[in-house]
C-alpha cells in the first residue's frame, strides 16, 4: 500500500556529494573566517612578530661580536682557564677533598652547637618559670626563698653551659670562614669574569625578552596589543572629561629604545630620544604618542586608519614640521624649545609683524600696537612721501612689516587726507614748540661726518641699518624690525629728526625708540647725516589742496575703518575700535567645510593648502560677491611654514594641567619678559638666551668692544642692581664708545624684565647679601697677593675706580669696584671657577684648577673664596651706581 507524500525514488537518491561539498565550504569559510580575524584585520601582529625577530637577531648578532671580542682577547682567555682550573679543583681535586671535609665538621660544630643552644634555652625557660614563682610569693606575702636557691642553682647551670655554647659557636664560624675562603677565589675570578663579558652578556637578556620557554624550545613572544590609557585627555561633545586610548607602540615598539635608528618604520628610533622621550620629558609609557602626534590612537586596523589618513577623520598623523603644531597645546613657553624652531619663529613673526592688531588670539590680547603713532603724522613726514607710501609701502622699503593695501593712488591720498587732518591741530602745536635749531646747515659735510661717525660708533646699528643691503635685527628671513634709514631724508624733514633722536618721548611717549643722551651737538651731528641719506620727496601736483578737500577726507575715514588701520596705529579718535578680523584663537580646529576656497579648483582642499596659499596671497580666495581686505605681506616662503605652524596649534583643545608642560609662575614671567624685551629689540645689541647680538658683526676684530653677552645674567647681577641699571643706565666699561641707551621704562616694565632675566637663569632668590664681618683676615691677605703682578695680576685687565688698566682698551675689563653693587657673590665663584664654561669665548682666563701652592694650603675653593670676598670688599662704602648717566 502506498504511503501518502513517501516518493521512494527520492529516498534513494544520494546527498553526499552535496554535504560533502558544504563541508569543504565551511571548513574553508571558518579557516578564511579566523585568518581574516588574525592577520589582514590584525596587521600590527605581523609588525610585531618583525620586530621580535629583528630584535633578537640584532642582540645576537651583537653578542656574537662582543664573544668574537671576548675570545680575541687573551686577558680574558686567561682569566677563563683560571677560573676553570679553580672550578676543576673546587669540584674534584685538592680543594674540593678540604672543602667536603670542611663540609662534615661544619655539620658536626652545627649539631654540637644546636644542641648546647638548646640546652641554654631550656635553662633560660626554667629561669623565667623561677623567676615568675619568685615574683608571685613576694607579692602574695609568701616564702620566696626556695624559689631563689632553684634560681641560683640554674644560674649556675647556664654560666656553665655558656662558655661552652660560645666555643662551639666560634668553632662553626670559624669553619664556616674556611669553606668562604676557599671559595673566595672562585667568586672573585666570577666576578672578574662577569664584568669583563659585561657588554656581551646585557645582550642575552635582550634576546630573553624577545622569547620565550617552553621546556628546551624557544619561540619568539606572541603579539598583544601595547597602549596607553590617558586619563580625562580629551573631552567628548558635552564637554566631559574621557580618557584617550593609544595604541601606536603595538607597532612602534623600539620608539623609546636606542640602537633602531637606522632601523624601518615601524621599528625606528625617534629622533632625538635622548632630549624628547628619555627622563620622563615625553616618556611614551606616560603620555603615548597621539598627544604629539596626532592619528586614530585606539585603530588597529590597518596603517591608514591608524594614522587617521582617512575621511573626515579631523586629526590625521603630524608628519615632518608638522609634529611643532602639538608642543603648544602643553608648552606655555614654546621659544625655549630646540625642537620646535618653525613654531618658535611663528610666533616671533606673529606677534612683531602686526597680526595681532587685526586678530584676537587668546594669550596674544594685550601685545600693544606694533606700528607707530599718527596723532602727530603731519608734523613728521612729507605729505607726497605718505600718499606714496600708503600706496605701496614694499617700493619704498621692501623689508618693511607694513603690509601692502593695493590702494589705488586716490584711495591713498583720501586716507592721508584723512590722517592728516586729524593729525593736523597736534603737528602744528608741536612743530610751533620745536623750532629747527639754529646750528643746523644742511649738506655741511663735517657735521655729517661727524653724525655717521657717531652712528657707528653710540650703537645706532643695533636697530636699524643705513644703506642698501645693511641689515640690523631680522624679522624672520625677509623683514626687518626696525626699518632701514637708507632714504630717510625723503621721509622726514631735519626739524623731526633732530628733536626725535634727541628725545623720542617728547614727539611719541609710548614709543619704543630709546633716548642715547645725546648732546645738542650730536643730535645736530646726527641730523645732518641723516638728511644726506636719500633725497626728498618729489611733490604731487596740489598736494595741499587734496589733502584739505572734505570729500578725500570723508573717503579716507572710510577706508580706515574698513581696513582697519587703527589695529596697528595710534589714530586719534580710534583708540576704543575693535580688532576687524576673526578670532583666531581655535582657527588650527577648523573643518574644511569652515574654509571658503573662493573659485579655486587649482588649490588642494586641506587646512594646509588653504593656510598656505592665504598667507602667500591673502586675497587670493575672493570672488566677484565675496571680498576680502586683508593686506599683502609679501613674506618668504619659510616664515609662511611657519606662521602655518603657529596658526595650526590655536587648536579647541583643553589638554589638563597633570598633562602639560611647566606652566608656573616662572615660566610666566619669562614669557611676559621676552615678549617685553622683543619689543623693545634688546637682541639689537645683546645675545639672549643664545640669540641676538646682531650688531657684533661691526666688531668682529674687536668683539670685546660689543655690547656685553647676557647669557646667563639673571645668576650673574644683584636683581636691585638689575632694576636700578634698567632705569638709569650708566657706564660698566667707560672706555666703550657704545652706550647703553635709555628706555624710559615703567617700574613695572622694569620687573618684568627683571623678572624675566631670574627666570631664564632658574634664580630663586633674587637678592643676596654679603655679610663683611664674616670675611677672614686671612682671606683678604691671600686675596691681594693673588691680586698681585706675582700671581695673576688682575689690575692689568680691569679697571679699579678711577685707575685705568694696562695695555690698550679691547683688553680692559669692568671695573671691579662695581661688583660689590653688581655681582652675585656665588657667581663670582662660579665665574673664576671656569670662565669659558659661564661665558664661551670669554677673554678672561681661567687660573683653576691649579691654584698656587704656597696660599691658603694650596686649597682651589679657600682661594677662589678668598678672591670672592676681596672683590666684595673693593666697592665698600662706594655707590655701585658711580658714574649715574655718564656715557
Amino acid at each position: 500500500m502506498a504511503l501518502r507524500g513517501f516518493d521512494q525514488n527520492e529516498e534513494k537518491k544520494s546527498y553526499g556529494g552535496v554535504f560533502l561539498l558544504g563541508s569543504a565550504l565551511l571548513v574553508v569559510v571558518t579557516l578564511w573566517s579566523f585568518y581574516d580575524d588574525n592577520i589582514t584585520r590584525r596587521p600590527w601582529k605581523k609588525y610585531q612578530a618583525e620586530f621580535y625577530r629583528l630584535d633578537y637577531q640584532k642582540a645576537k648578532a651583537a653578542y656574537d661580536e662582543e664573544e668574537k671580542k671576548l675570545r680575541a682577547d687573551p686577558a680574558y682567555q686567561e682569566l677563563v682557564k683560571k677560573l676553570a682550573a679553580e672550578q676543576a679543583s673546587l669540584a674534584k681535586g685538592e680543594l674540593a677533598g678540604k672543602v667536603k671535609a670542611l663540609t662534615q665538621e661544619e655539620k658536626k660544630a652545627d649539631v654540637r652547637f644546636g644542641e648546647l643552644d638548646q640546652e641554654v634555652k631550656f635553662i633560660k625557660s626554667e629561669l623565667e618559670e623561677a623567676w615568675y614563682e619568685h615574683d608571685h610569693a613576694v607579692q602574695t606575702g609568701g616564702n620566696p626563698k626556695p624559689f631563689q636557691a632553684a634560681i641560683q642553682e640554674l644560674e649556675k647551670e647556664k654560666a656553665k653551659l655558656d662558655p661552652q655554647l660560645e666555643a662551639a659557636r666560634q668553632k662553626r664560624e670559624q669553619i664556616r670562614d674556611e669553606i668562604k675562603k676557599i671559595n673566595a677565589g672562585v667568586k672573585a675570578l666570577e666576578e672578574e669574569a662577569a664584568k669583563m663579558a659585561a657588554e656581551r652578556d646585557k645582550w642575552v637578556r635582550v634576546m630573553e625578552n624577545a622569547t620565550f620557554q617552553i621546556g628546551p624550545m624557544s619561540f619568539y613572544k606572541i603579539p598583544k596589543i601595547r597602549q596607553v590609557v590617558l586619563d580625562e585627555f580629551d573631552r567628548n561633545n558635552f564637554g566631559e572629561p574621557v580618557a584617550r586610548v593609544d595604541r601606536c607602540q603595538t607597532c612602534h615598539m623600539a620608539v623609546n629604545r636606542p640602537g633602531f635608528e637606522n632601523a624601518p618604520q615601524p621599528f625606528r628610533t625617534h629622533p632625538r630620544r635622548e632630549v624628547l622621550l628619555a627622563d620622563n620629558i615625553h616618556s611614551p609609557e606616560k603620555v603615548g604618542c597621539t598627544t604629539c602626534h596626532e592619528g586614530q590612537g585606539p585603530a588597529v586596523s590597518s596603517v591608514r586608519q591608524v594614522h587617521g589618513e582617512v575621511p573626515y577623520w579631523e586629526h590625521p598623523l603630524l608628519r615632518g614640521i608638522k609634529v611643532q603644531t602639538s608642543c603648544a597645546s602643553c608648552h606655555l613657553d614654546v621659544q625655549s624649545l630646540e625642537d620646535a624652531p618653525l613654531l618658535a619663529q611663528g610666533q616671533r613673526i606673529f606677534e612683531q609683524i602686526g597680526c595681532t592688531g587685526c586678530h584676537l588670539v587668546k594669550g596674544y590680547e594685550d601685545i600693544p600696537k606694533v606700528a607707530p603713532s599718527l596723532k602727530r603724522i603731519s608734523a613728521k613726514v612729507d605729505p607726497s612721501w605718505m600718499v606714496r607710501w600708503v600706496e605701496n609701502p614694499h617700493k619704498f622699503r621692501p623689508r618693511t612689516r607694513m603690509p601692502n593695501f593695493d590702494f589705488k593712488e586716490d584711495e591713498a591720498l583720501a586716507i592721508t587726507a584723512f590722517l592728516w587732518s586729524l593729525s593736523k591741530e597736534e603737528g602744528e602745536k608741536w612743530l610751533q614748540a620745536h623750532p629747527l635749531p639754529a646750528g643746523y646747515k644742511e649738506g655741511d659735510r663735517n657735521l655729517a661726518a661727524q653724525g655717521k661717525s657717531l652712528v657707528e660708533s653710540i650703537g645706532c646699528k643695533g636697530c636699524h641699518g643705513f644703506a642698501e643691503g645693511e641689515l640690523s635685527t631680522p624679522l624672520g628671513k625677509e623683514k626687518d624690525l626696525i626699518p632701514n634709514l637708507k632714504d630717510i631724508a625723503s621721509k622726514v624733514g631735519p626739524r623731526w629728526a633732530y628733536y626725535w633722536v634727541k628725545n623720542p618721548r617728547d614727539y611719541f611717549p609710548a614709543t619704543h625708540m630709546p633716548s642715547l643722551r645725546l648732546t645738542d651737538s650730536e643730535a645736530l651731528a646726527i641730523t645732518t647725516y641723516l638728511m644726506t641719506l636719500g633725497g626728498k620727496a618729489e611733490p604731487i601736483s596740489g598736494i595741499q589742496e587734496r589733502l584739505a578737500d572734505g570729500k578725500n577726507i570723508k573717503r579716507g575715514e572710510s577706508l580706515v575703518r574698513k581696513y582697519g588701520c587703527f589695529g596697528c596705529h595710534e589714530i586719534q579718535g580710534m583708540e576704543k575700535e575693535s580688532r576687524i578680523g576673526v578670532e583666531l584663537t581655535t582657527f588650527g580646529s577648523k573643518t574644511l567645510e569652515e574654509l571658503f576656497f573662493g573659485n579655486h579648483t587649482d588649490i588642494p582642499q586641506t587646512w594646509d593648502d588653504w593656510t598656505t596659499n592665504k598667507l602667500k596671497t591673502p586675497r587670493t580666495y575672493a570672488t566677484e560677491r565675496v571680498e576680502q581686505v586683508m593686506p599683502q605681506f609679501n613674506l618668504a616662503e619659510e616664515d609662511i611654514r611657519a606662521l602655518r605652524i603657529l596658526l595650526a596649534g590655536f587648536q579647541d583643545r583643553k589638554v589638563p594641567s597633570r598633562y602639560q608642560a611647566d606652566h608656573s609662575q616662572r615660566v610666566a614671567r619669562v614669557v611676559e619678559g621676552r615678549r617685553l624685551m622683543q619689543q623693545y629689540n634688546c637682541i639689537g645689541c645683546h645675545e639672549i638666551e643664545r640669540r641676538g647680538g646682531f650688531i657684533r658683526k661691526y666688531y668682529e676684530d674687536n668683539p670685546a668692544l660689543a655690547p656685553p653677552i647676557l647669557n646667563g645674567e639673571g645668576e650673574k647681577v644683584q636683581s636691585h642692581w638689575l632694576f636700578t641699571f634698567l632705569k638709569a643706565p650708566f657706564s660698566v666699561r667707560p672706555w666703550l664708545r657704545l652706550r647703553m641707551p635709555t628706555f624710559g621704562l615703567t617700574d613695572t616694565e622694569v620687573n618684568t624684565l627683571t623678572n624675566y632675566f631670574n627666570g631664564l637663569s632658574r634664580v630663586e632668590i633674587p637678592y643676596a647679601y654679603f655679610d663683611d664681618r664674616k670675611v677672614p683676615k686671612e682671606h683678604i691677605d691671600a686675596a691681594r697677593v693673588l691680586f698681585s703682578k706675582d700671581y695673576f695680576n688682575c689690575l692689568s685687565c680691569h679697571q679699579q675706580g678711577d685707575r685705568k688698566p694696562e695695555g690698550p682698551p679691547e683688553g680692559w675689563a669692568p671695573d671691579l669696584t662695581l661688583a660689590r653693587g653688581r655681582l652675585n657673590p656665588n657667581w663670582i665663584l662660579k665665574w673664576l671657577q671656569d670662565p669659558q664654561k659661564v661665558q664661551p669665548g670669554a677673554k678672561m682666563p681661567s687660573f683653576f684648577p691649579g691654584g698656587p701652592d704656597n696660599i691658603l694650603g694650596g686649597k682651589d675653593d679657600r682661594q677662589l673664596e678668598a678672591l670672592r670676598d676681596y672683590i666684595m670688599t673693593l666697592g665698600k662704602g662706594g655707590s655701585s651706581a658711580a658714574g649715574v648717566a655718564s656715557r
